[in-house]
């Protein structure tokens, strides 16, 4: 590539989202500024011609992180996760989704470099979380919840009781209550069996239906 490499950040940590460019341009070739948003949609509505857009994927505007992947890739902008998220099943959704790499913000500035040169080559970015994530879509582990399972899961098990969830969605208690038992019947077909409400508090966790503690 002749020119700079053209990078935008998805990010709504001020500190990362204003550093992220200044550390690049030590470690690699830049064409112009770095474009920088909080949200998919105002990197969307700002920016032109990207090589690579980085993407946090746990976004205060609570939007989903495969669906920011789909909106970006759409855009004709390969997409590199770079993130605190330690979850195989959600940086799996987002490779599903068209997401060609994951890097750790606790990685060096040299390791971020190398991943965008790739990516921005058209090549996808293999490290060990791209590999744990591989194992997920390989392996079928997280089972597809339809929305309203989704709702039960990250209502309950975060300890409302059953009444609260129904009144929640708008629906009777014994609905809410049959939106569980399907949850649990597909946990124990991807041979995760949920039998408790911690279970289902850890497994939410695991697949990205819940923030980890802290907001990670």
């Amino acid at each position: 590539m002749s020119r700079g490499f053209r990078v935008g950040v998805v990010d709504d940590h001020p500190a990362i989202a204003a550093g992220v460019p200044v550390g690049l341009r030590d470690h690699l070739p830049l064409d112009g500024e770095c474009p920088v948003a909080s949200t998919v949609r105002g990197l969307l509505e700002t920016a032109h011609e990207l090589d690579v857009v980085l993407l946090d994927i746990r976004l205060q505007d609570r939007s989903a992180p495969a669906d920011n992947v789909r909106r970006l890739v759409a855009r004709g902008w390969p997409v590199l996760l770079f993130t605190q998220v330690r979850q195989p099943a959600v940086v799996a959704a987002c490779l599903q989704a068209g997401a060609a790499g994951v890097v750790g913000k606790h990685e060096g500035w040299t390791t971020l470099a190398a991943a965008v040169r790739t990516v921005a080559g058209g090549e996808d970015h293999v490290n060990a979380d791209w590999a744990a994530a591989l194992r997920v879509l390989v392996e079928g582990r997280a089972p597809a919840l339809a929305p309203r399972e989704a709702q039960v899961v990250n209502l309950y098990s975060t300890g409302l009781p059953m009444k609260s969830v129904a009144r929640r969605l708008g629906v009777g208690e014994e609905t809410a209550k049959e939106y569980l038992a399907r949850v649990k019947r597909k946990y124990l077909e991807a041979g995760r069996p949920v039998h408790t409400r911690s279970e289902l508090y850890l497994r939410a966790l695991e697949d990205g239906l819940l923030d980890p503690p802290g907001g990670v």
